[in-house]
């Protein structure tokens, strides 16, 4: 692919989908995680998974000298099913797409090998192209510092909608979510009452619809923890906290340490 930016909704697809980013930055929201992409990451991503990447700011204001470039494989669900399920041989590549039910992420740090892979795939044809992709997976697989995404509490139920309406909502929330959403206007977007919207939004999230604004904003908050860039006060208005006493409450509940704590254990680490 080589677009102008990532322009794809918040979405899923009766399929697995790898999606390599040779240039590009910005925002991924995969299943309930929200974290940033840079050049050389690569996601793998379960069927029904869903999933949503935003270019970052200059991207979307068409300064003609950025592009979003890199590759995307997709293969079906049943692909070699019987052999994945049953050869021993493929039994890590069997784990790594069980483990993709919640979106797995490779950084560009641990990605020579793979990438290698990926970039030779979109020029190959016949049995090339399937000996090629079972060599990734099999790389993808031994990649020890991958990362995966979703929470365990992270049911995929929300991709099982049978009619547009959850698609709506969350595309919404993922464009929207530091700012002050209320469940009245939810609820209009979607034509239901407001009490009929949160039972709908529990039953398919597995939590309440501020849980979930708080969360993303949570994760928001502890990528921008990471860098010393920004102090705390303006982290919490960055991510859509009207104060900062209630931004470290918040943070603390879902953390289990404050926000000043995190910041300082991130840049230790570095």
């Amino acid at each position: 692919y080589n677009y102008p930016r990532f322009s794809y909704p918040w979405h899923f697809h009766n399929a697995f989908e790898i999606i390599y980013i040779k240039e590009s930055t910005g925002q991924r929201f995969v299943a309930d995680s929200m974290g940033f992409f840079a050049p050389g990451d690569v996601i793998l991503l379960g069927h029904n998974v869903p999933h949503y990447v935003k270019s970052d700011p200059p991207y979307e204001v068409g300064d003609e000298t950025l592009r979003a470039k890199g590759v995307i494989i997709q293969f079906e669900k049943e692909f070699l099913n019987h052999a994945i399920q049953n050869y021993p041989h493929l039994a890590k590549v069997k784990q790594l797409l069980a483990a993709s039910a919640r979106g797995i992420y490779f950084p560009s740090t641990d990605n020579e090998k793979v990438i290698t892979y990926i970039e030779q795939l979109p020029t190959q044809h016949g049995v090339e192209q399937i000996t090629t992709l079972l060599l990734l997976l099999e790389k993808m697989a031994q990649v020890e510092n991958k990362t995966i995404l979703g929470s365990e509490q992270y049911s995929n139920s929300l991709s099982t909608a049978t009619d547009n309406r959850l698609e709506k909502i969350l595309s919404y929330i993922t464009l929207h979510y530091v700012e002050n959403i209320t469940i009245t206007h939810m609820a209009e977007l979607v034509a239901m009452n407001p009490t009929a919207f949160c039972r709908y939004f529990k039953e398919k999230c597995n939590k309440t619809f501020f849980d979930y604004i708080l969360e993303l904003r949570i994760q928001y908050a502890c990528n921008l923890l990471k860098s010393d860039t920004m102090d705390i006060t303006q982290i919490s208005l960055t991510c859509g906290f009207n104060t900062t006493s209630h931004f470290n409450r918040i943070f603390k509940r879902i953390m289990q340490q404050t926000p000043s704590d995190y910041k300082r254990e991130q840049l230790t680490t570095i």
